[in-house]
């Protein structure tokens, strides 16, 4: 599903001007992965510039929440859309466009009810108030399953993101830290580029 690496660069774009040259920083930082999400009025715009760019990245689409966003997905040939939580109406019409819907989880309830429903992956959301690696290991124990996915999101910097690199059911860590919104509303291009750089050397 990712890559090149696990990190993924998660995005908050509050002004689509900035689009370009985002990527731009982004990509030449060596970051392919991306979960842009749909949380702004300019969030689509951005989200299409992006995908129409000479920039090959691997795009996700997150805090999907209605079926809208599901057609606005798909529309662009997007194939992955995250979600905060466990939507059934939402996974089964992701399903039936062909979207790979990864939805967010935080206990053992939602997690059994996602694998049920055919998730292959699974976001493991907000990880760090959920109690980190620890939780997420008892919910694993749990389920029984032993070969379950997760893209851990929520919370994760360059402090406490090893935990998260060493665990083999982690195969993807989804963070806003690199780009966070400050840093994307004041163009500083070159912190973005030291913080994707630190993390993809860990």
């Amino acid at each position: 599903m990712l890559k090149d690496n696990k990190i993924i660069s998660v995005l908050t774009i509050q002004d689509y001007k900035k689009s370009l040259d985002l990527a731009k920083c982004l990509y030449d930082s060596g970051i392919i992965n991306l979960d842009i999400r749909l949380r702004t009025k300019q969030s689509k715009i951005a989200i299409e510039i992006i995908r129409n760019s000479k920039f090959q990245f691997n795009i996700g689409v997150g805090t999907v929440l209605t079926l809208e966003d599901l057609y606005f997905i798909k529309s662009l040939g997007i194939k992955y859309a995250y979600s905060p939580n466990t939507d059934i109406k939402i996974l089964n019409n992701a399903n039936k466009l062909d979207i790979q819907f990864i939805p967010g989880i935080s206990n053992i309830d939602d997690t059994i009810s996602a694998v049920k429903h055919s998730c292959k992956y699974l976001k493991y959301y907000p990880a760090e108030k959920s109690g980190g690696v620890s939780n997420l290991d008892s919910i694993i124990e749990k389920s029984k399953i032993k070969n379950l996915k997760f893209i851990a999101m929520g919370g994760i910097t360059s402090v406490n993101i090893k935990p998260y690199l060493k665990h083999k059911n982690i195969i993807g860590i989804g963070t806003s830290w690199i780009a966070d919104e400050s840093l994307i509303d004041s163009s500083n291009w070159k912190e973005i580029s030291n913080r994707a750089k630190l993390l993809l050397n860990l």
